[in-house]
């Protein structure tokens, strides 16, 4: 029979629903939960997830009362699925999947059931969670026994080729070109390509696609140097490209109102798991929590989610939490430092801070008083891996400004901070 991880599911359980709901909405998942009467009655659809990746998705028929600790068994008194699964390829199914694989991460848990019902015809409500839903259920037992198996089955794979599997992380962080002193976005497109080490990405506003944000793209690499210096690189391409010395560039959270900027970083060579992604939350994304400029902060919950990734076609995935590290060269070789440490050493950098309520909250409000508290214990651990003097070079700046409680400002200008003046 399956099994949740033992800690994972005890707090699950002694989590109040109420600070369940408050988790989710707080990170942008709208709730609604079974009241428990007969009335509450809707069509829905079931998630299974098992370790991040969906299992299959099942039109359920929800109907009838709700045993009173139902986030223990998760399970109604009456419920009918509907055999057919819903198709893979469709848009709605990626976004429940999305959907569950974050609710189940936000509260904890790497497997289990969400149950969502449509709001409208892009949006979905959570409606009911399961940490075990195989429970009593030979069907759903045999789905996640099968699931397991084969992913015990992937990481021998893994394993065996480890000498050919190389650690490589790239990244595409994102940057704005800013007319002042009014403060204008000018278009990343005037000067750059959609394609390439530096080019424009694009967003959806009313219905159009508009290219105004910059991104570099440099090759990833195994060394932390050389994927310092590919950064450099596609910098200086970028500078070469866009001709308007007039312009300043701008990088952060949200530099400018209503332009959230990302730092993606990709990994491949490394298993994706729910134990990589809160490494990476509580080591990574909650020290640039404490460094960020006040307004960064602005672009949470809509982006920069906890544990926000996506697999990625050459087999590995990107982390999407992170703001624009672009700011300063001192703030991106930290985070390309603290990002080959982690990845390496995830499994011996234990604490997980950002389990708790408060800290949790102070991450979603940009509250830097209440984080640094919840910083100081990770910091012995990260110093005190063995192979920590291979990084301090990178890391040791970041942990020094942390220490002196230095927050970045996302206004001025990078360019000479990175001498492309």
């Amino acid at each position: 029979m399956m099994q949740q991880p033992g800690q994972a599911l005890r707090r699950f359980r002694q989590m109040p629903n109420d600070e369940k709901k408050r988790r989710l909405e707080r990170s942008g998942i709208s709730v609604r939960w079974m009241d428990g009467s007969t009335a509450d009655f809707a069509i829905g659809y079931a998630v299974q997830i098992h370790q991040l990746q969906v299992l299959e998705i099942r039109r359920r028929i929800i109907e009838g009362r709700f045993h009173e600790d139902r986030f223990h068994e998760g399970r109604p008194e009456v419920r009918a699925y509907d055999p057919s699964a819903l198709d893979r390829n469709s848009q709605l199914y990626i976004r429940m999947e999305r959907l569950a694989v974050r609710t189940l991460y936000t509260l904890g848990l790497d497997s289990g059931e969400v149950v969502l019902t449509l709001l409208g015809e892009r949006s979905c409500q959570v409606r009911d969670v399961a940490a075990q839903p195989w429970l009593n259920d030979r069907r759903l037992d045999a789905l996640y026994e099968a699931a397991a198996r084969e992913e015990e089955a992937q990481e021998e794979d893994f394993l065996a080729e480890r000498g050919r599997n190389r650690l490589l992380i790239g990244m595409d962080p994102e940057f704005l070109l800013v007319r002042m002193p009014e403060g204008r976005i000018v278009p990343a497109s005037r000067y750059l390509s959609r394609i390439g080490v530096a080019g424009c990405d694009a967003v959806s506003r009313r219905g159009r696609t508009l290219y105004p944000v910059a991104e570099l793209r440099p090759a990833p690499s195994s060394d932390p140097t050389l994927l310092l210096k590919h950064l450099r690189q596609a910098f200086a391409t970028a500078a070469r490209r866009i001709g308007d010395r007039t312009l300043i560039w701008q990088a952060g959270g949200m530099p400018q109102p209503g332009f959230p900027l990302g730092g993606h970083l990709h990994f491949s060579g490394v298993p994706l798991n729910g134990a990589l992604l809160r490494t990476l939350d509580n080591y990574l994304a909650l020290p640039l929590a404490l460094l960020e400029d006040k307004r960064a902060a602005r672009r949470r919950p809509h982006y920069g989610n906890l544990g926000d990734f996506r697999r990625q076609s050459y087999g590995g995935f990107e982390y999407r939490t992170l703001p624009s590290f672009l700011v300063s060269p001192q703030l991106a070789k930290g985070v390309i430092g603290m990002a080959f440490l982690i990845a390496s050493q995830y499994p011996r950098l234990q604490r997980r801070p950002l389990d708790e309520e408060e800290a949790h909250r102070a991450f979603y409000e940009g509250n830097q008083i209440l984080l640094k508290k919840y910083m100081e214990p990770l910091i012995p651990d990260i110093v005190s891996l063995e192979v920590y003097p291979q990084y301090e070079a990178y890391i040791g700046p970041l942990l020094d400004s942390l220490h002196k409680g230095k927050q970045w400002d996302e206004s001025r200008d990078l360019r000479p901070f990175w001498k492309l003046s």
